[in-house]
């Protein structure tokens, strides 16, 4: 039973590192398809589109009247291991998962000459992986399909032609189901469990944007930690006998984040953008869930994670603007051992492209593309030690990748 609530609190950690993870971990920054073509440099002191409402709520100041915007980044993975299994024979596996698509809404309504109500409706945390059931690592994960839902209003205020500040509330779903075998490496497949999980949570949003000349925008936005206490059930599958489902809970505070952007206007045809963002995952140390009568910890030990982006648009024509940008990543994971398959965390780049195309006076069609490449060190080990195992590397990750591909709708009344 301990191996199980072991692998039972390692599902529901990913659950809970999803409410807050694709960025590093699998934080999902990709809540623009306009943003997403520069590598979310600048992202909503840009101005280009009302994304900013779940960014950084200060910047809706920039976006007189009423908007909407609509669209959805669809991502795709790459995620190719190459090692051995316990007996030293080679495997190859790849934890490639149907391509998702992450659905994006926002309105913003100027309700007087200085203040605003927003509301973003997102999907910030989720993945999904998915191995063989019988695969010779299952001890270190064999699916996980992963969903949040946030919803978030927010007001802004215009102080003066320099200065606006944001504040909101968020509202978050999260919903997952894992899968791992907890059973030796040597016997794979012998024994699974599987959690469904999902929990709702509050935080709150700040942000202030400083325009210290027409041409010249920076920005800083806060989200803060989400408490979740999750409830679910854990199912284990022992070989040739019936389901055994168990009540289990877990509280788990997700990290808060902090960003930085500048976007500067150099003329009519070019801007600049850059985004600096701390994530806080040094403070997801570790994990306990309980069922009845028995409580397991696990052991999560990541550091803090860091964003920079910096990228350009150039506007052509007045229907076409071009954008691109480049980004570096750091991971979530500091010790490779704590590396799991469902969560293949590593450094990553992003390359990023993207037009915007004016349909209309008032309406604006975004598209973007973006590559995610993992880099550095990307080992995968038997065990963390936490299950009284020694620890051995067992192979690589050959390609840690990401491709992604957004749309969006941005419409002005």
């Amino acid at each position: 039973m301990k191996m199980t609530m072991k692998a039972a609190a390692a599902a529901v950690m990913a659950v809970c590192a999803a409410s807050a993870a694709h960025a590093a971990g699998f934080m999902l920054t990709e809540q623009s398809a306009g943003a997403l073509g520069r590598a979310y440099a600048g992202v909503g002191v840009d101005g280009t589109d009302i994304s900013g409402v779940y960014y950084n709520p200060a910047t809706m100041t920039l976006h007189p009247g009423t908007s909407i915007q609509a669209g959805f980044v669809a991502v795709g993975l790459d995620l190719a291991f190459e090692g051995e299994d316990a007996k030293g024979a080679p495997i190859t596996e790849n934890g490639q998962y149907n391509t998702q698509a992450i659905p994006h809404g926002y309105i913003s309504h100027q309700l007087t000459d200085s203040v605003w109500l927003g509301l973003a409706m997102t999907v910030p945390f989720g993945m999904g992986t998915e191995y063989k059931d019988n695969w010779a690592w299952g001890n270190r994960g064999i699916s996980a399909e992963v969903l949040t839902f946030d919803f978030n209003p927010n007001v802004a205020w215009k102080i003066s032609d320099k200065l606006s500040l944001g504040a909101g509330m968020s509202i978050q779903y999260a919903s997952a189901d894992l899968k791992l075998s907890p059973t030796a490496p040597e016997m794979p497949g012998a024994l699974t469990s599987e959690v469904d999980a999902d929990s709702i949570a509050w935080g709150f949003n700040v942000g202030l944007m400083w325009s210290p000349l027409e041409n010249l925008r920076f920005g800083l936005s806060y989200r803060s930690r989400i408490n979740h206490n999750a409830d679910g059930d854990l199912e284990i599958v022992p070989p040739q006998m019936g389901v055994s489902t168990l009540d289990a809970t877990a509280t788990i505070s997700t990290p808060a984040w902090a960003m930085a952007t500048a976007a500067w206007d150099v003329n009519d045809l070019l801007s600049l953008y850059a985004t600096f963002r701390w994530t806080d995952w040094s403070s997801f140390k570790d994990l306990t869930i309980k069922t009845a009568g028995d409580n397991t910890t696990i052991q999560n030990n990541w550091q803090d994670t860091y964003l920079v982006s910096v990228g350009a648009d150039l506007r052509f024509t007045n229907w076409w603007t071009f954008r691109a940008g480049i980004g570096y990543e750091t991971s979530a994971v500091d010790d490779p051992k704590y590396r799991t398959a469902i969560i293949p965390d590593a450094d990553r780049l992003w390359l990023a492209l993207g037009s915007s195309f004016k349909a209309t006076e008032n309406m604006q069609i975004d598209v973007s593309a973006a590559w995610l490449h993992g880099i550095g060190e990307r080992n995968l080990w038997s065990t963390d030690g936490s299950d009284g195992g020694t620890p051995k590397e067992i192979g690589k990750f050959e390609d840690l990748d990401a491709y992604l591909f957004g749309v969006q709708l941005v419409y002005k009344f």
